[in-house]
């Protein structure tokens, strides 16, 4: 029986793995072990919702890497190494918060030193040999596995797996956790073998982080194959859960969240201009983010403003300990899919609504005049301006541009489907209901041939 390490240390892995047919598949077989590793705060959750039969849960103390100097600094390098407007935003941001002249310097130097991808390769052998190890010494020895799995290939804690698994000589198999995975960093550790999301995906691992092409597979988002069969309630259950009035139009509005914002009054100024239309012709629903707090001051709630909260609750006042469940999942499908204008900020939401083709208003309305980081500047993202420069979402920085932008397309919402269909190239260039199968197909098949060892 082969033995296999799978990582879930960040909510959304449930949604992009564990609820999907790659994990299901790869369930189902006799022949394979499943250790998933998880936050050890978070075991008893696993083990209901994924334990049994052939998979085990152990629980892992998260950030150990971090919590020593030199591991802190091989994180904090990974950064500046990586020359991505991305990651220059976000140490100017930094700069503006603390002021600290040192980051500043150490960022710029690091960023000039990212742009070869030969120093890159020597830090990340350096990485591997001066980083704390030994964390995950006791699992491998324990299990003996024959590959990892690693499905968020920047986060520490796979990091400091991966380095591990690479020190004892088990093989590694990756995939990015999310759109915007390839340009936040460089990575500090090359899997063996790369599952890609996307042509985009795969494309930006070659070109923004250096990893060998040959070495990519194009798999497709697993969890994107439920949204081929469309939604999982009709119009009138849909409707009916909310409250809704179905003679009205519906908008859909997901707030960007406190977590970039020092002062976030963007989000309930966006749901104050929703006021203005007349409730007898449309209705919104506003999602928030599963993982992230929206401030709301003093704020009235109209008659026809709905409000959802995803994600299981581990400790109320944290939201970043939230998973995504399968009803999670599910209401997100539905509430885009049920939507005729979809507002919404830097997020991946603009993938889910291009997926159903359905108009989408990327809104960035400032309350009033103030300095850059105290706006939403994380449209200037690498990522987010190669998807606004499909056209396929409407971006708006006034009251005024996004209640005359939802007119439009409540009018006409074939409006800038084009643009659309090219988020849809990119994004979900495998998108076929099959990406599950290719997961676990790949995986197995690693794990049988025992892997291979990519370059530094």
């Amino acid at each position: 029986m082969k033995t296999i390490f799978i990582t879930s240390y960040h909510a959304h892995i449930s949604r992009n793995i564990l609820l999907t047919d790659a994990f299901s598949l790869l369930k189902s077989r006799s022949d394979l072990k499943i250790v998933l590793l998880v936050p050890d705060y978070k075991v008893n959750y696993f083990k209901k919702n994924f334990g049994g039969g052939n998979v085990l849960v152990e629980g892992v103390p998260l950030y150990k890497s971090s919590k020593t100097t030199k591991g802190l600094f091989f994180k904090r390098f990974a950064e500046v190494l990586m020359p991505s407007e991305t990651r220059i935003i976000k140490q100017r941001q930094k700069f503006y918060t603390n002021g600290k002249i040192s980051n500043l310097l150490f960022f710029w130097a690091g960023n000039m030193l990212g742009r070869s991808f030969f120093l890159r390769r020597l830090a990340r052998y350096a990485d591997l040999k001066l980083s704390p190890e030994g964390f995950y010494y006791d699992l491998i020895d324990k299990y003996r596995p024959d590959a990892v799995f690693a499905n968020d290939l920047h986060n520490e804690n796979d990091v400091s797996l991966m380095q591990d698994a690479k020190r004892r000589g088990v093989p590694v198999i990756g995939m990015f956790r999310s759109w915007d995975n390839p340009t936040q960093s460089i990575l500090r550790v090359f899997p063996d073998k790369f599952l890609a999301g996307s042509r985009a995906i795969a494309e930006e691992a070659v070109s923004w982080q250096g990893y060998p092409k040959e070495k990519i597979i194009l798999t497709g988002h697993p969890h994107y194959d439920k949204y081929l069969k469309g939604p999982t309630k009709t119009k009138e259950e849909f409707f009916r859960e909310f409250g809704l009035d179905l003679k009205k139009r519906l908008i859909l509005f997901t707030p960007l969240g406190d977590k970039f914002l020092r002062v976030n009054d963007i989000d309930q100024y966006t749901m104050e201009a929703l006021k203005d239309f007349p409730p007898s012709e449309v209705q919104v629903l506003v999602r928030f983010p599963p993982d992230e707090p929206v401030a709301l001051k003093n704020f009235e709630k109209p008659a026809n403003m709905f409000f959802h909260q995803p994600g299981f609750v581990f400790d109320k006042n944290r939201f970043e300990d939230r998973e995504m469940r399968r009803e999670d999942d599910e209401s997100l499908i539905n509430e885009v899919y049920w939507s005729d204008v979809v507002i919404t900020g830097p997020t991946s939401i603009n993938l889910d609504a291009a997926f159903f083709d359905k108009p989408i208003i990327a809104s960035n309305l400032i309350p009033s005049a103030r300095k850059y980081f105290e706006t939403d500047y994380c449209f200037d993202f690498t990522h987010v301006q190669k998807m606004l420069g499909t056209g396929g979402a409407a971006y708006v920085q006034s009251k005024a541009d996004l209640l005359y932008q939802i007119k439009k397309y409540l009018n006409d919402p074939k409006l800038d489907s084009e643009g659309r269909a090219e988020i849809r190239s990119l994004w979900f260039s495998h998108a076929d209901g099959k990406a599950g199968e290719r997961v676990a197909a790949e995986v197995f098949k690693f794990i049988t041939l025992g892997g291979g060892t990519a370059k530094w």
